[in-house]
């Protein structure tokens, strides 16, 4: 004998609408709080907010469409706040392959990276002042030569003056323009940057490569010739550098290569990469 169905029927959506006291979505009261605009998903949100107030990692596993990047995005927002840190990456004179990295509080790496570059800019302007002076000196010393000589000789000799005006000229181009006369740039590369009082950040790092990821070096073009650009100014900072202290999200983790996912755990355990 087949049971009957006795689950109570639903009014049409036109209807339910009508017994409400809503006239228009203004009236609907949408709650600040990203994780409290879930609709349902209960187990999921607990967790979400449990892992956030513990700082744990969280597997979620869904169809798509069932609202995980959207808790992804509300467990940012619900992590304790906390001071972030900007990353700076410094040009080492002992051993310029491994550049040096260092860690300030948020806000600080601009103002270093801006005091540096200050400080270079004045270090060359005084460094071409002076070279424009020892030009300046040579061009005297020569001219006053050529007149010494008419005066013993009576005549000045222009094709002497001639010379000497094209060869300081020549050789202060050619110093102006050989970049390998130029100082190369030292102030450090401002990888990671935060200001005080920003939330936690929230980096989405579907579908990323490796380098992307964990990270990477730029290739460099130009590799001699005075051309070369400073090895720490080549440094990428990866996604997991740039979520340092907020949220890592990485949607279909699956498709990422094992050696990949190993490197990951690898950051995951030992909180450095």
């Amino acid at each position: 004998m087949r049971r009957e169905d006795t689950r109570e029927e639903l009014p049409p959506v036109d209807e339910w609408i009508k017994k409400l006291d809503i006239e228009s979505t203004a009236n609907v009261k949408i709650p600040k709080r990203l994780i409290d605009q879930v609709i349902g998903q209960d187990h999921a949100v607990e967790i979400i907010k449990k892992a956030a107030l513990q700082r744990r990692h969280v597997l979620l596993i869904g169809e798509p469409g069932t609202g995980k990047s959207m808790m992804a995005r509300a467990m940012a927002e619900l992590l304790p706040r906390e001071e972030l840190e900007d990353v700076l990456c410094y040009y080492n004179p002992e051993d310029p392959l491994n550049p040096k990295i260092r860690v300030v509080p948020a806000g600080k790496g601009r103002e270093i990276v801006e005091q540096e570059k200050k400080r270079e800019m004045l270090e060359l302007r005084s460094r071409m002042s002076t070279m424009n002076t020892f030009i300046f000196a040579i061009v005297l010393l020569m001219i006053g030569l050529v007149i010494a000589n008419a005066l013993v000789g009576g005549t000045i000799d222009i094709t002497a003056l001639l010379m000497i005006i094209f060869f300081v000229f020549f050789f202060y181009i050619l110093m102006r323009g050989n970049p390998q006369m130029m100082p190369k740039p030292k102030y450090p590369k401002l990888l990671v940057s935060h200001n005080p009082g920003d939330p936690a950040p929230f980096i989405d790092a579907t579908g990323f490569k490796a380098g992307a990821l964990l990270g990477d070096v730029r290739h460099d073009p130009f590799q001699s010739g005075g051309l070369e650009t400073p090895p720490n100014h080549l440094v990428e900072p990866g996604a997991i550098h740039l979520a340092h202290k907020g949220v890592l999200f990485i949607d279909e983790i699956g498709t990422l290569d094992m050696e990949t996912q190993i490197k990951l755990l690898t950051a995951m355990q030992e909180k450095k990469f």
